[in-house]
């Protein structure tokens, strides 16, 4: 079921308003997320396509195994395969290594003006007064 334009428009605007508030949240949420995203954490097309060779691979193996041992061999490393695609998808892909490569965002807001610094000079200010 898809959203209306209004709705649309309203999740654009809550979007933006919690980008401007907290840039480091909205940089660590923002991209493609999901199916067919690259170099974010999660389920990838290029990540269940693995999966689903390793998984041919294991149960080949176990159904050839009947007429030669060495397919045992295959089953082995189906099940490799299949389990390491599951760590890819889980760290993230193959453009994560470690976010040295990642180039820094430019931040949003109008510096040291901004609401979130404001909002974390009142928080700062709270706790010192106790």
């Amino acid at each position: 079921m898809s959203l209306s334009e209004q709705e649309q428009r309203a999740l654009r605007e809550i979007e933006l308003s919690l980008l401007a508030d907290d840039p480091k949240f909205g940089s660590s949420v923002a991209g493609d997320h999901g199916f067919g995203g690259s170099g974010t954490p999660g389920i990838t097309l290029r990540g269940i396509a693995i999966a689903v060779v390793g998984l041919v691979m294991l149960i080949g193996g176990v159904a050839l195994a009947q007429q030669n041992l060495w397919f045992i061999a295959l089953s082995v490393v189906g099940f490799l395969v299949m389990f390491g695609a599951g760590l890819w998808m889980l760290r993230g892909g193959a453009g994560m290594s470690g976010g040295a490569d990642r180039k820094p965002r430019p931040k949003r807001g109008g510096g040291s003006g901004s609401a979130t610094s404001k909002m974390e000079e009142n928080f700062r200010k709270r706790f010192e007064e106790r």
